[in-house]
């Protein structure tokens, strides 16, 4: 099998250290070019990675017959343009979180794969822990019961005012902790229990003009099936424990320290208790670039079967009306129904 090509827009932290070493992982593929606004930028990465070709413009990676896919890890504002663009060249499109800012935009990106044939995908690299997805297998045989209410928590500890650039940008980053931590245990919430969210409330520590963008966020969720979920997210908080918990009629299914990149000797386990259900696994030699990896072998493989990708557009869309509506209730202190 033809190794897939990739090309890598945003030659920054994300790229380094998570898509192309988790690409390398897979027999089938390889990175070919990058491409950075600043020309010396681009080299620079590609010289440190061994990337054979390097590009300051959009247009000169699109235009390279060596790039059959793309990864986009540039500021939140630029993906629609760049995914349309790449769409139109033929390139199958893999987008970092979030999709975008504004559901239009969401749509034209929907729009433009499906017109030109390729596929879309969006970064949601925590469904892919082993524990995770042994949880939601529980989940779907029925070891819950009635789905009661559900927890997660996705922190990291640094200090106020880390934000820098762009991300301390509204109108480039749309938000802070929401878009950069929550969409992450609100979406794995979705994929656990399988039903979508219907209503927010939301509480951040944003506050004009000291603190554009918000550090921390507080939710609470409505879902489909009935369940209440509470999400505690952002990156004031050291030592969190970053943990996801359904509580059901008939058990209860833990997985501890498994959302996002544990801390150095952190467990990683998933529990089942229950009336009719005992289950202990211990996932502590999971890595987040294991993570990656089978989220790109899943997307390599939707496009050789010809089927839709796991995190498809459509789930980025659905993303995108979350956070938007999380920020909406932060901002104006209400609840906020989601379509």
């Amino acid at each position: 099998m033809a190794k897939l090509r990739w090309g890598i827009i945003g030659a920054g932290e994300i790229a380094q250290r998570n898509v192309v070493p988790a690409l390398r992982l897979l027999q089938d593929a390889e990175v070919t070019a990058v491409m950075s606004r600043r020309l010396d930028s681009a080299q620079a990465f590609a010289a440190k990675n061994e990337i054979a070709a390097a590009y300051d413009t959009l247009d000169a990676i699109l235009a390279d017959p060596q790039v059959d896919a793309v990864y986009i890890a540039t500021p939140n504002h630029l993906h629609p343009e760049q995914a349309v663009a790449a769409a139109r060249a033929g390139k199958h499109v893999m987008c970092d979180k979030p999709m975008a800012l504004e559901v239009a935009d969401c749509e034209r990106m929907i729009e433009a794969a499906e017109r030109h044939g390729v596929r879309l995908g969006v970064v949601f690299q925590n469904r892919y822990h082993p524990a995770h997805i042994a949880a939601r297998q529980q989940a779907q045989a029925g070891v819950l019961g009635e789905v009661q209410y559900a927890s997660a928590q996705l922190c990291v500890g640094r200090p106020r005012g880390h934000w820098k650039g762009w991300r301390l940008d509204p109108a480039a980053a749309g938000s802070g902790a929401i878009v950069g931590q929550a969409v992450h245990p609100v979406d794995l919430l979705r994929y656990l229990m399988d039903s979508e969210v219907t209503e927010v409330q939301c509480m951040s520590d944003q506050k004009m003009p000291e603190r554009p963008v918000d550090d921390m966020c507080y939710a609470l969720l409505r879902f489909a099936n009935g369940a209440h979920a509470t999400v505690v997210a952002g990156t004031v908080v050291p030592r969190s424990a970053n943990d996801v918990v359904l509580h059901g009629s008939a058990a209860r299914i833990a997985c501890r320290s498994t959302l996002g990149t544990p801390p150095p000797g952190a467990r990683q386990s998933l529990s089942v208790e229950g009336d009719a259900a005992e289950l202990n696994q211990d996932h502590s030699a999971s890595n987040s670039l294991q993570r990656f990896a089978a989220m790109f072998a899943d997307f390599q493989a939707c496009i050789t079967e010809g089927r839709e990708p796991a995190i498809s557009g459509r789930n980025g869309l659905q993303m995108v009306k979350i956070a938007n509506a999380l920020l909406e209730s932060s901002l104006h202190g209400k609840t906020v129904r989601i379509s």
